[in-house]
């Protein structure tokens, strides 16, 4: 029987192919949004908060002598003051992240854009936030300075091994595992407490991990799952896996004076594994809280919403600080 070619095509527009063209789009109800990125570091580290003012100042202090007393001797002759410092941190600025949503294209949408849009520029603050904490843990490890003088440095930790075990491979996981035993040796030997030491791995590191066996053996007391690809402690250390270890801060053009450019050190960037830390090593600033606000812009029409905080961070103990390196062998 021949195929009719003058039926009625109620969804095909004018000038167009598209037989189904012109028909509804059911809205399903759901929405595919970019997925959380949640903050991994702002919980686990000194944050202040300043009513007023452009910083803030953290009192080092260094450590007492002792000294055996003789027998008439007076003690005037054999005192030492304890040294002190401080460390300054400044607030870097007024940081934003904005959409304009114009009232035609909302009226468009039959779904909610502006409480996702408010998400996501929440999350990317937090994301910044989080790459200058990090930032500024990588470079008081590599700076090879000490606040005050016998109180230490921070520690720059490097392994080679050969380039076919780079990656989640058990012999990636068991040096891993060797670098936090001897990090947690360095950290005790500088009197870093033993409670609140963080380490912070790129994914890679974290599945290396698991991969090693050592690190999920439950004989051995340790914290985690092949079953979930889960660790959270090892060598007293808790392990966060923090995919954006090495992004740094929002960029540093605008910076206030009082501030810093956050830029995680570039010769370390492709090789790092991790930093640690314990909670004392950085220290942030907060003037102005995360919040979220709208308003309107009735020359265009549209609502603009304004994600924002104002915040500075900082180093403040670089012998609570170290990171991580695996490069290949020659």
């Amino acid at each position: 029987m021949a195929i009719l070619n003058n039926i009625s095509q109620p969804g095909l527009n004018q000038g167009q192919t598209d037989a189904l063209q012109g028909f509804l789009k059911v809205f399903s109800g759901e929405t595919i949004t970019a997925f959380d990125r949640s903050s991994k570091v702002m919980d686990n580290h000194i944050v202040r908060t300043i009513d007023a003012g452009k910083s803030a100042s953290f009192p080092v202090f260094g450590r007492a002598v002792a000294h055996h007393l003789k027998p008439g001797q007076n003690l005037d002759d054999i005192r030492e003051a304890i040294p002190h410092n401080e460390k300054i941190i400044g607030i870097d600025g007024l940081l934003t992240s904005d959409q304009l949503i114009t009232d035609i294209y909302e009226a468009m949408s039959h779904f909610d854009v502006r409480q996702e849009y408010a998400k996501q520029m929440g999350e990317s603050l937090a994301v910044s936030a989080d790459g200058a904490l990090l930032a500024e843990i990588a470079k008081l490890a590599t700076s090879n300075m000490e606040n005050i003088t016998g109180l230490g440095k921070g520690i720059d930790m490097e392994k080679k091994i050969a380039a076919a075990d780079i990656g989640v491979t058990e012999a990636m996981g068991k040096t891993l595992v060797q670098m936090l035993l001897e990090l947690k040796a360095k950290f005790s030997n500088q009197y870093v407490p033993g409670e609140d030491r963080f380490v912070y791995m790129k994914p890679e590191g974290v599945a290396a991990l698991i991969s090693s066996w050592t690190a999920i053996n439950h004989d051995f007391g340790a914290v985690g799952t092949i079953m979930d690809g889960v660790i959270t402690k090892l060598a007293g250390f808790n392990i966060i896996e923090v995919p954006h270890l090495t992004v740094g801060g929002a960029d540093g053009t605008n910076v206030l004076s009082s501030g810093t450019a956050h830029v995680f050190p570039a010769a370390y960037v492709d090789k790092v594994v991790f930093v640690a830390a314990h909670r004392t090593a950085v220290g942030t600033v907060k003037l102005k809280d995360l919040n979220v606000e709208t308003g309107r812009r009735m020359e265009y029409q549209a609502t603009q919403v304004v994600a924002k905080y104002s915040m500075g961070h900082g180093g403040l103990r670089p012998e609570a600080t170290a990171i991580g390196s695996i490069s290949k062998k020659a």
